[in-house]
């Protein structure tokens, strides 16, 4: 059986390589490198280590001390027990193409995806101009935000962005994260090391303005700016249909809250590879070992944006007492149940925010 992914990155590579061992496999990447353009801000937690070696050459920074930012700029500071790590994009994708090389999964780079037919594909070879056709009998979209699987299969409707905008500036830091929550959206700068930082935002609404705002308290040498479009998680939205599948950013699997999609599309992929290999539901898998996660981040959101100034003031407030703060400092984001009950557990007085916008919770 023949088993066509769309889309190169580390998502659909991972996927390729794990069903490279019982089908064979081949990906259609529309770019003609592996890991550009970059459109991340490149930062993970240590749950990375379930899908990598912890010995790589992609991580190019640990840190462990992060600022969270309200309007009043009186912020919380954290030590995280495990520091989160910066990786290098175009390595870190590049460790995923060359796994599934080694699996024997063929690429077919600057080919563009086209559409899906009685069992064919077609695609558009970039470097001669001419449409091609391939065999398929399972089609994968692994290809971002804009999927056009997702396009060409109805799967695209109820979809919403937020627009993410990056610079990468030359500046003496202190090696800290700093994260800016706003209505809509959030703020960030990362340093990739001592002398460098990652600036941007996430914003549904006004990101040149919260953006250019940012940066003007960065100053620096702009070396490199980055942009695209971050899925916002729709519970509704459908992710596969007969033998058409989804996964990550195409599925819209991101994260609410920080729209982080490594994690979570690393762990479609995964659920994906099961249900295929052993004839299981693609669509019960998610729900049971993903959708939980991603439904409370966006649950979050929601909370988030509910939020007037005074309110995320006295909310950052509250996180910075003793045992919230130790609980934050000492639970990994990305086990966001485990996050929220220990701090509700540890300062019950945070749960009023939650009475108080309890309609964004339900």
């Amino acid at each position: 059986m023949m088993i066509t992914i769309v889309g190169s990155g580390p998502v659909g590579c991972y996927a390729a390589s794990l069903l490279a061992d019982k089908f064979k496999v081949v990906v259609f990447e529309e770019h003609s490198k592996i890991g550009l353009p970059v459109q991340c801000t490149g930062i993970v937690t240590q749950e990375i280590f379930s899908f990598i070696p912890k010995r790589n050459c992609f991580i190019i920074n640990k840190v462990k001390d992060v600022r969270i930012f309200p309007p009043d700029n009186k912020f919380l500071k954290l030590s995280l027990q495990e520091p989160d790590l910066i990786i290098d994009r175009t390595r870190f994708d590049n460790y995923f193409y060359n796994l599934a090389k080694r699996k024997g999964v063929k690429f077919y780079l600057n080919h563009k995806f086209l559409s899906a037919k009685n069992g064919f594909i077609f695609v558009k070879d970039l470097k001669l101009g001419r449409v091609k056709k391939f065999k398929s009998s399972i089609l994968i979209g692994a290809d971002g935000p804009l999927s056009s699987v997702a396009r060409a299969s109805n799967l695209f409707s109820k979809r919403k962005f937020f627009i993410g905008v990056q610079a990468v500036v030359k500046r003496k830091n202190n090696n800290t994260i700093d994260f800016y929550p706003f209505k809509h959206g959030f703020g960030w700068a990362i340093p990739e090391n001592k002398s460098t930082l990652r600036v941007g935002v996430a914003s549904r609404t006004n990101p040149k303005e919260h953006f250019e705002k940012l940066l003007r308290k960065y100053k620096g040498k702009i070396i490199a700016k980055q942009g695209g479009l971050i899925p916002l998680f729709n519970p509704y939205a459908n992710f596969c249909r007969k033998n058409i599948f989804l996964i990550g950013d195409a599925a819209g699997f991101v994260k609410a809250t920080t729209s982080g999609g490594l994690i979570p599309g690393l762990k479609s992929a995964e659920i994906l590879a099961r249900s295929l290999k052993n004839n299981l539901s693609y669509k019960t898998g998610i729900y049971l070992h993903l959708f939980p996660s991603l439904w409370l981040h966006l649950k979050m959101r929601r909370l988030m944006d509910s939020f007037n100034q005074e309110e995320w003031n006295n909310f950052i407030k509250e996180m910075s007492k003793g045992n919230s703060k130790r609980v934050l400092q000492g639970v990994n984001r990305d086990q966001l149940f485990k996050l929220i009950s220990q701090t509700a557990l540890s300062n019950p007085r945070i749960l009023k925010y939650g009475f108080r916008h309890l309609d964004q919770l339900v």
